[in-house]
Parts: C-alpha cells; sequence; structure tokens
C-alpha cells in the first residue's frame, strides 16, 4: 500500500508540476537584445518546444513517455530560474526489437515480463559517477504487483546488454552497435533507467527525484504515466 499511497500522491503533484515549473521561468517583457544586450534566456515556450521535439524519437526509441513533462529549477545557469526540462517514459519488454545479431546470444536488455523505466532531462552535463537520486514507484494493475526502485546511469542498462558469454572479438562490435543505437535517441547527461519485473499488464508508474548537473543538485518534480507490459 506504500507504493499506491506514494503513487496518488504523486500523482497529485504532477497535476500542477508542469504549469509550476514553467511558470518560473516567465520572462520578464524587456527591451530586444542589441550589440550591448545579452539575448534573452530560455522562456516557457522554449522549454515545451525542447519536449515536443523530442516526444516523436523517444517513441521510435520503444518509449511510452509519461503523461507531464517534468523540470527542475536552479538546474542550469544558461536557462531562467535555471530550469532544465525532462521527460520520463517506460518501455516495455521485450526491447529493444531490433539490435546487433550475434548467434546463440541474447542481446534483449528488457525480457518479456519486464518494464524499463527511463528519465531522460535535457541540458545536463555528462555523468561523472554512478549516483543517482532518481527513483520509480510503480503498480501493475492486472496483477496487483507492486515496487520502488532506484534509477541508475543508462550505462548499466548498456552493459547488461552484454552477456558475459560473448566472444572477446564479437564485443567491440555489439558495443557500439548498442552505443550508436541509445545515441541516435537519447542526449547525452543524466539519463536514468531501471528495469523491473513488472510482469505483463497496466503499469502505472510515479518518477521523481534528483541528478547532479556538474556541482548543482537537480530536484525534479514528480511526473506519473502508463504503459501496456504484452
Amino acid at each position: 500500500m506504500t507504493v499506491v499511497r506514494r503513487l496518488t500522491t504523486c500523482a497529485a503533484v504532477a497535476t500542477g508540476s508542469v504549469a509550476a515549473a514553467f511558470a518560473l521561468c516567465a520572462p520578464a517583457h524587456a527591451a530586444p537584445a542589441s550589440a550591448d544586450t545579452p539575448a534573452a534566456v530560455a522562456g516557457p515556450g522554449d522549454l515545451l518546444g525542447v519536449y515536443q521535439s523530442n516526444l516523436e524519437a523517444l517513441k521510435q526509441f520503444g518509449m511510452d513517455p509519461f503523461a507531464y513533462p517534468t523540470a527542475a529549477a536552479f538546474c542550469d545557469d544558461a536557462s531562467t530560474m535555471g530550469i532544465v526540462p525532462a521527460v520520463a517514459g517506460a518501455v516495455p519488454g521485450p526491447w529493444p526489437k531490433t539490435t546487433v545479431n550475434i548467434p546463440g546470444v541474447d542481446l534483449t536488455a528488457v525480457r518479456s515480463g519486464q518494464t524499463m523505466f527511463t528519465f531522460v532531462p535535457y541540458g545536463v552535463a555528462p555523468d561523472n559517477s554512478a549516483n543517482s537520486g532518481m527513483q520509480v514507484a510503480w503498480i501493475n494493475v492486472s496483477n496487483g504487483r507492486t515496487g520502488a526502485a532506484n534509477m541508475g546511469p543508462i550505462g548499466d542498462v548498456l552493459a547488461a546488454m552484454i552477456p558475459p558469454q560473448v566472444p572477446a572479438e564479437a564485443r567491440p562490435a555489439a558495443a557500439k552497435a548498442i552505443q550508436d543505437f541509445f545515441l541516435a535517441a537519447l542526449p547525452v547527461g543524466g539519463i536514468r533507467a531501471v528495469p523491473v519485473d513488472t510482469g505483463k499488464g497496466t503499469v502505472l508508474a510515479a518518477v521523481f527525484g534528483s541528478v547532479r548537473n556538474g556541482n548543482k543538485t537537480c530536484y525534479f518534480l514528480p511526473t506519473v504515466g502508463m504503459t501496456t507490459v504484452p
């Protein structure tokens, strides 16, 4: 029941999180930029544009984006109020659908009956450590399973896609193919992910927590979503 209460609370917060986050970065009325005045920093439309422009790529990547984008304030010196936008999503297994083929070796990252929850911020520096403050709480309404998990760097998922039995001569090709597959759809820094055994069915989840951006700790408002695991 703890997970259910956490999801309910996060859903309530998420309803107003996007409006609150983008309201923080609403630009004041100012004169146009000139040679003596700096250009205006990102406003709400810019952040929403970043979110919308990346949704299609994330869907092609295999992710079901959550219902709301999220954001962290005081996270980046280059935007108004330091706002950094982010999106969370769920990747139902089996996944990926296509990858490098090595006879006799299964390179599936998310297996049947699993869901990989993913958090993708935009404008966060490349990771310097494996520490993560992002979490996911989930419930499968079809089978009654619930759980919570810490989300780690996406590199952990990439590494797990190459089993120990892959021949040494084939590992570089497998690693490059997997890395290229991810980087074609995802930005570089701050990505967090974790595969969990949700079982098949309809899964509701909330993602929330923090990531490091240089010397800053960025606290992201909760976002909620749903996916169907076939």
